[in-house]
């Protein structure tokens, strides 16, 4: 079951742009990833984040575990890439840190809902349980800083973008609706065409009423 639910995850999520989706040694249960924050103004804009998705074989009833290859200076990333994030802890509720169940892992839960969940803490940190104490802290007081070590942080992992790679844009990622013209002959078509005529004639459809019926005869206010 697990092998075919990643097969099938995986093959949806090489379809997105903000993302590089590839097997380590073909091994379907460990995933390569680069992942790429297309909001201009996000402080992690145009990274090539490389990390790791690897899942056990009790997967999707346990979480995977995710990591960034290259340290990133962010309140709740760990030095060696780990990231605190309650949707990679296990099942269930946790009196220690108080995280209900409903925040914790679940088997609803996807690799693109964890992906997704990674890019939107990278730009909302939770810095009342920081992983990174010192980063909590620049983060809260010197937002000017923050950004600019973070910064060094983004280009640094231009290095590894792979060469002849064109890097997306939010405009790649909307959904193009095809708009198709409008067919003219559809309102010339009168096959089918309902006939209203017969709501003009009062007595056919009981709409007609007198002044005797609702009792709307003039009265002399004088």
């Amino acid at each position: 079951m697990t092998a075919s639910v990643l097969a099938k995850e995986f093959k949806t999520l090489s379809k997105e742009k903000w993302l590089k989706l590839d097997l380590l040694d073909e091994n379907l249960f460990r995933w390569d990833i680069a992942l790429m924050v297309l909001n201009p103004e996000s402080a992690y804009y145009g990274g090539y984040f490389k990390c790791t998705l690897s899942f056990p074989a009790t997967y999707p009833y346990a979480p995977p575990d995710f990591r960034f290859i290259q340290p990133l200076w962010h309140p709740n990333i760990y030095s060696d890439g780990r990231v605190c994030i309650s949707i990679l802890h296990a099942p269930g509720d946790d009196a220690m840190s108080g995280e209900t169940a409903g925040e914790r892992w679940n088997p609803a839960q996807t690799a693109y809902s964890v992906l997704i969940s990674i890019l939107t803490l990278l730009d909302d940190a939770e810095v009342a349980s920081p992983a990174n104490v010192d980063a909590s802290i620049q983060y809260r007081d010197d937002q000017p800083g923050f950004r600019d070590r973070v910064s060094q942080d983004v280009q640094r992992t231009k290095t590894q973008i792979p060469r002849g790679f064109v890097y997306p844009t939010q405009e790649d990622t909307k959904v193009k609706v095809d708009m198709a013209p409008a067919d003219d002959d559809f309102w010339n078509d009168s096959e089918g065409e309902a006939d209203f005529g017969d709501f003009d004639d009062d007595d056919d459809n009981g709409s007609g009423t007198s002044g005797d019926d609702n009792g709307s005869e003039d009265e002399d206010l004088d």
